[in-house]
């Protein structure tokens, strides 16, 4: 699965590759990483990458992600599409929101036609022992809602559309 990021305006592509269980290849440029995990917690991680092991804690709300990589910290904030392509003024437009990873629907909060703000909690996915909730990435109108609760879901699946 594949993932964008973005830092100091430049955008980075990272892929994750799971070889075997809780075993990872992450591809960032032409640089490869091996990397064990082990779930301590549903926050608290310990990260083997290339034989150096590392304690990561993770804590969210709805605006940051607070990162603490062996004790030193770092502070993820949360941006929409518009905000990092610096188009605040936009308007959104139907957006498809898939999943980057197989997983199993937990709960859908929202129905078709019912209205949302950005970064509401649209539903919760379960992948790889861990519950994500997927927001609208916009405001507008939930146009489609493909999953179902209970329902399991590959990799690059619709989860919902917004206009």
């Amino acid at each position: 699965m594949n993932f964008s990021l973005w830092l100091d305006d430049k955008e980075f592509t990272l892929n994750l590759e799971e070889k075997v269980k809780n075993d990872i290849l992450v591809s960032l440029g032409k640089r490869e990483y091996h990397v064990s995990v082990e779930f301590l917690s549903s926050d608290e991680i310990l990260l083997n990458i290339d034989g150096k092991i590392h304690n990561v804690i993770i804590n969210s709300n709805s605006s940051s992600h607070s990162v603490y990589v062996n004790g030193r910290f770092f502070k993820i904030e949360k941006k929409s599409a518009s905000q990092i392509l610096g188009k605040k003024g936009a308007k959104p437009k139907k957006r498809n929101v898939k999943t980057s990873m197989p997983g199993r629907i937990v709960k859908v909060f929202v129905e078709e036609g019912e209205e949302v703000k950005e970064g509401q909690v649209v539903l919760v996915l379960e992948a790889m022992k861990m519950q994500n909730e997927i927001k609208s990435p916009q405001p507008g109108i939930i146009t489609k809602i493909n999953p179902a609760a209970g329902d399991s879901v590959e990799a690059g699946s619709l989860l919902f559309s917004i206009e």
